[in-house]
């Protein structure tokens, strides 16, 4: 949820058009750009699902070390973007790009919406259009799922973080729009998401105190007996197995 709060400035730049074109008009003021957010929520639960059922199948748990790693990496991304001092995660969103090619056909279909119905579909479209701060979110989740309710719990409470900027923009229009792009405001955004995916990066390493392995023992490697010495009597592989 906090990634998707400090992301505010990061969402504006990305998709503050977006949210703008979502407003409804005057009968639908509410309804409609509740239904937007909540399908961009679904959508971002579905692939947080669809992470976390891979996880059931994939000993993604022995790259847990390295998807924090890269999430953090990306925060720190995500923060340089939005200080306008390095566009390198543009490159991973074009890479992206690619997917939202093939669905934005299917959100034309649902334009004009014509009920909530179309525009929670359109919701969920948007939910997969390219984006770093996404892809940082989807690199924890992955850390972290155990199964897919995990993920598409994980992935839903960062869409909730990113509702004040985009929902706020698509209710309140240009008044929000304005603020989220003002300068002070993207640096402080921008300063918070370097800080939190350089704290994330530190957690990583042994200095730490939290450091993780890279990849987790196995667990025939924790169960074989130690080696035998000359006399035939098993060796203790450890001070602690000695103390034992």
């Amino acid at each position: 949820m906090l990634i998707g709060l400090a992301g505010a400035g990061h969402c504006m730049g990305m998709c503050g058009g977006l949210a703008l074109g979502f407003r409804a008009p005057e009968d639908k003021k509410w309804s409609f750009p509740l239904a937007y957010h909540s399908g961009r929520l679904l959508g971002y639960a579905s692939i947080g699902g669809f992470i976390g059922s891979v996880a059931l199948f994939l000993p993604i748990t022995q790259w847990t070390f390295y998807l924090r790693v890269i999430a953090a990496l990306l925060l720190i991304a995500v923060g340089l973007h939005t200080l306008k001092l390095w566009y390198g995660i543009t490159a991973l969103e074009r890479l992206g790009g690619g997917i939202w090619r093939g669905l934005s056909p299917m959100l034309r279909a649902f334009l004009p919406p014509k009920h909530w119905g179309h525009a929670m579909a359109m919701g969920a479209l948007w939910g997969f259009m390219p984006c770093g701060l996404v892809y940082s979110a989807l690199a924890w989740s992955a850390a972290t799922a155990t199964g897919p309710f995990d993920g598409a719990f994980l992935m839903g409470l960062f869409g909730m973080g990113t509702l004040p900027a985009m929902l706020g923009t698509t209710l309140v229009g240009q008044q929000a729009s304005v603020i989220m792009r003002h300068q002070v405001f993207r640096n402080l955004m921008g300063m918070t998401l370097i800080v939190m995916g350089s704290w994330s990066l530190w957690l990583t390493t042994p200095l730490s105190g939290h450091g993780m392995m890279p990849m987790t023992p196995s667990p025939q490697h924790e169960l074989a007996p130690p080696p035998l010495d000359h006399s035939g009597h098993h060796q203790p592989s450890s001070s602690a197995d000695t103390a034992i």
